[in-house]
């Protein structure tokens, strides 16, 4: 992807004030010098190793990002902790905007509610949303192993196998996902949880585990070992399209959503987390990024921060609900 030309930054730096970022124009026409971006490089701290899903994404949306700030955009990767360790070298560093975090489910939801009489932060004081990033089309797959087709089968074959069959999670929407659904179709399978997709890929094509959650590229991916049943969506994908809901399989829909978003520390000053999501706005309308997220089978999508919080608002009795009901404290 080549950098933009000046002219083009221009463009968009105008266009996101306008068009693309509406919720921009209530911001402050002005800013002091010293709350504005552009004066040195901006950090994005990544909450996973370097070459997965999330590590590439960043990586990708980085170099226009930079062409659109003029800076250099440098991408952090802080592992371990299910966010933990991201999350609190964030809040180490200067409430600026020039150190931000690409954020997940995991990290902000999950996590600290393992733990709610002692949080190691709280997402919705510590942290301040600048942007949505992405959302998944999550599909429900069964290996070549397993003699079913649809998800009525699936749940049927479970039934007659009881303990027989084993799932993998590699996130904490795969996990609450798939504890709901086990719930409310009284699925009797092994849970085997793993630090991230890529590794519970590797098992499922091996057949230590048969079930497992994650994105339409898996069909060609696993050269036809992957067998899609069943689309989290509450709507068919236009990805796999022939791919039913739960709802049609006649269960209930998760209420789970699989996103990423881009925050800042929580005191970062309101016009620089207006400069950073108009420049998201901007950067993320690019045709290029917007076809590459596409081929993935995400959704590139920039939010206000207000849209970005209140996503947070709605998901996290989702999770804490799970967490105790499921007893995922655990997991």
């Amino acid at each position: 992807m080549k950098p933009m030309s000046i002219r083009r930054r221009q463009v968009l730096a105008g266009a996101a004030s306008t068009l693309v970022a509406p919720w921009l124009t209530h911001a402050t026409p002005a800013l002091a010098a010293s709350e504005k971006l552009g004066t040195r490089p901006v950090r994005i701290i990544v909450p996973f190793p370097g070459g997965g899903g999330g590590d590439s994404s960043t990586r990708v949306m980085a170099e226009p990002l930079a062409a659109y700030l003029n800076v250099p955009v440098i991408v952090d990767n802080r592992p371990g902790g299910d966010g933990v360790i991201a999350v609190q070298e964030l809040l180490r560093a200067p409430a600026d905007g020039h150190t931000i975090m690409f954020g997940t489910p995991s990290a902000l939801l999950y996590t600290p509610q393992l733990t709610p009489k002692r949080p190691p932060y709280d997402p919705l004081k510590d942290l301040t949303p600048i942007s949505h990033f992405s959302s998944l089309a999550y599909f429900i797959y069964v290996n070549d192993q397993v003699p079913v087709k649809t998800m009525a089968e699936l749940v049927d074959y479970v039934h007659k196998n009881p303990g027989k069959l084993a799932y993998g999670t590699g996130d904490s929407t795969q996990l609450v996902s798939m504890a709901q659904l086990r719930s409310q179709a009284n699925l009797d399978m092994i849970h085997v949880p793993y630090k991230g997709s890529s590794n519970a890929y590797v098992d499922f094509i091996g057949n230590r585990i048969q079930i497992m959650i994650g994105g339409f590229e898996l069909v060609e991916q696993s050269k036809g070992k992957a067998r899609p049943v069943a689309t989290l969506l509450s709507k068919r994908s236009a990805l796999l399209p022939e791919v039913p809901t739960l709802a049609e399989s006649k269960l209930a829909p998760v209420t789970t959503r699989a996103w990423t978003a881009l925050f800042a520390p929580g005191k970062t000053p309101m016009p620089i987390v207006e400069q950073l999501s108009a420049a998201c706005a901007a950067v993320f309308s690019e045709a290029k990024l917007q076809e590459y997220f596409k081929a993935r089978g995400s959704v590139l999508e920039a939010s206000s921060p207000d849209a970005m919080r209140k996503i947070l608002i709605e998901q996290m009795p989702v999770f804490a609900h799970a967490i105790k009901t499921y007893n995922l404290y655990k997991e």
